[in-house]
């Protein structure tokens, strides 16, 4: 079993990636979707409490992505509602312990996303500030794993109604 204490990591950079490994920019933040499952209330005669059970169906995934830096001419993607994009977001993670930096242990998560854009913020202009823009999506399909990895830490897609963890289909039919 892995020694956990004395050891934790670090986000040290963001990278955006669009469709076909075009570098969009760096991530200033990236808020995921918050994975919650709906629930349904058991109650019956008797039951000491009313337990909430989740079903198979989720909450709506959204996340939004605040962009530091992105090239002019692809500002044009994350401002068309009407196209599913596909995003990837190359989290680099310093992994330290008490002997320093674990370059064995460091790893980059990969999240692939399709998105669909909808709401946009796109900053306040004062002289010096650096260039942001934040951008709201819907997402339909979010598969994260580890860079080096093929097998997914976690699998949904909307569409094809399955949710996958690394052990396999979570609602098997």
């Amino acid at each position: 079993m892995a020694d956990y204490r004395g050891r934790f990591g670090q986000i040290t950079n963001s990278d955006i990636y669009l469709e076909d490994n075009t570098l969009v920019g760096l991530a200033k933040s990236f808020k995921m979707p918050k994975i919650e499952w709906k629930t349904v209330d058991i109650e019956t005669l008797g039951q000491v409490a009313v337990y909430k059970a989740p079903t198979r169906t989720l909450e709506a995934l959204t996340g939004e992505i605040t962009m530091s830096s992105v090239d002019p001419e692809l500002q044009e993607i994350f401002l068309d509602p009407t196209k599913t994009r596909t995003i990837q977001s190359h989290k680099y993670v310093d992994v330290n312990s008490t002997d320093g930096a674990d370059l064995e242990k460091s790893y980059t998560l990969v999240t692939i996303l399709q998105v669909r854009f909808f709401g946009h913020e796109l900053g306040e202009s004062k002289n010096g500030d650096p260039e942001e823009s934040t951008h709201e999506m819907s997402i339909s399909r979010l598969v994260q794993r580890i860079h080096d990895s093929n097998k997914p830490l976690f699998e949904v897609d909307v569409f094809a109604s399955s949710v996958r963890n690394s052990s396999g289909e979570m609602w098997r039919r």
